[in-house]
C-alpha cells in the first residue's frame, strides 16, 4: 500500500486543495491525473519491470513521470482514494471497441460509493478515457464538455460504457458488479503485457488528455487534437520520437531505447 508520504507527494503534484471526500474533489483529482501522467505501454515494449507493487508504481508513474496503463494507473489512483477515505472497489472490464466479442477482462477501473451514489472512475483508458466520475445507475448521457458518455444496463448487473460518436454511441467496455481482488488484476496484467496478440505487445501507445487537448502517439504517428482540429505528424527517426516523447509527454528515454522503439513500432 502507499504510505502517507507517497500520498502527500501525489497530492502536491495534482492539486492545491485540502483533501476532502467529495464528488468535486474526486473530479479534480481525476482530471488532473489524466492530464499530468501519461497513459502508455513503454515499460511493456522495453521489457522493463512490470511489477504492480505500490511503491514501484509510485516511483514509475509519479516520481519518474513514466506513466503506465490501466492496471498501473488505476491501482495507484484507487489506493490514493482509499487512503483519503473514499469507499472503492476494484472492477475488471472487457474492452469492446464497438463490437460484441469474446475477450478477457483486460481493463481495470474503480467503483466509488459516495453520498448514496456509485460512480465509475477511470484514469487509464488513453484518449477515450473519461475525465470525471460517471454516475453508474443512470443511462442518461453524461456530458463532460469534450466528450459525452453513458452507461447502459442490458442485463441486470451487467453494464456497458459508451461514448457519443457521429450522432450515435460507440461501445468502450463492459463490466459487472462482481467482487475482484488484486490477484484477479494480475491475470489481466500478465495477459496485456505478454500475450503475443495483445494490443500493448504489438503497438506503441502514449496519450495525455486534458480539456479540449488530446496528445496521442500511436506507433509512427503523433496526433494532436485541440480546439476541434487535428494535426498529424509522421515520425521519421528515433530522434524525432525522442523529441515528441520529451516535448509532448515529458518522457526522457535513452538513445538505445528510442532506437528499439522506433525500429520495432514506428517504421
Amino acid at each position: 500500500m502507499l504510505n502517507e508520504t507517497n500520498v502527500e507527494k501525489y497530492l502536491s503534484r495534482v492539486t492545491a486543495r485540502k483533501p476532502e471526500v467529495s464528488l468535486s474533489f474526486l473530479k479534480e483529482l481525476q482530471q488532473s491525473h489524466v492530464a499530468m501522467f501519461s497513459f502508455n505501454n513503454l515499460a511493456v515494449l522495453l521489457h522493463e519491470n512490470l511489477s504492480l507493487d505500490s511503491q514501484i508504481l509510485f516511483e514509475r508513474i509519479i516520481e519518474n513521470n513514466r506513466g503506465g496503463y490501466c492496471f498501473e494507473h488505476n491501482k495507484l489512483f484507487c489506493e490514493v482514494l482509499r487512503h483519503l477515505g473514499f469507499a472503492c472497489e476494484i472492477v475488471l472490464a472487457r474492452v469492446l471497441p464497438n463490437r460484441d466479442a469474446d475477450v478477457p477482462r483486460t481493463h481495470r477501473i474503480t467503483r466509488v460509493s459516495l453520498a448514496g451514489n456509485e460512480y465509475v472512475v477511470d484514469v487509464g483508458f488513453g484518449s477515450l478515457c473519461s475525465r470525471a466520475p460517471l454516475l453508474l445507475d443512470s443511462d442518461e448521457p453524461q456530458d463532460q464538455g469534450d466528450a459525452v458518455y453513458r452507461i447502459i444496463e442490458p442485463d441486470a448487473g451487467q453494464y456497458v460504457l459508451q461514448m457519443g460518436k457521429d450522432g450515435g454511441w460507440s461501445t468502450l467496455y463492459a463490466f459487472d458488479r462482481n467482487l475482484y481482488t488484486e490477484a484477479d488484476c494480475l491475470c489481466g496484467h500478465h495477459y496485456s503485457s505478454t500475450y503475443p496478440d495483445a494490443v500493448f505487445v504489438n503497438n506503441l501507445v502514449v496519450t495525455l488528455k486534458s480539456d479540449g487537448d488530446i496528445r496521442s502517439l500511436r506507433n509512427g504517428s503523433f496526433h494532436h487534437t485541440v480546439g476541434g482540429g487535428n494535426t498529424i505528424t509522421s515520425l521519421s527517426s528515433s530522434a524525432e520520437l525522442g523529441r515528441i516523447l520529451a516535448q509532448e509527454f515529458g518522457i526522457e528515454l535513452a538513445p538505445d531505447q528510442l532506437s528499439a522503439l522506433y525500429e520495432g513500432y514506428c517504421k
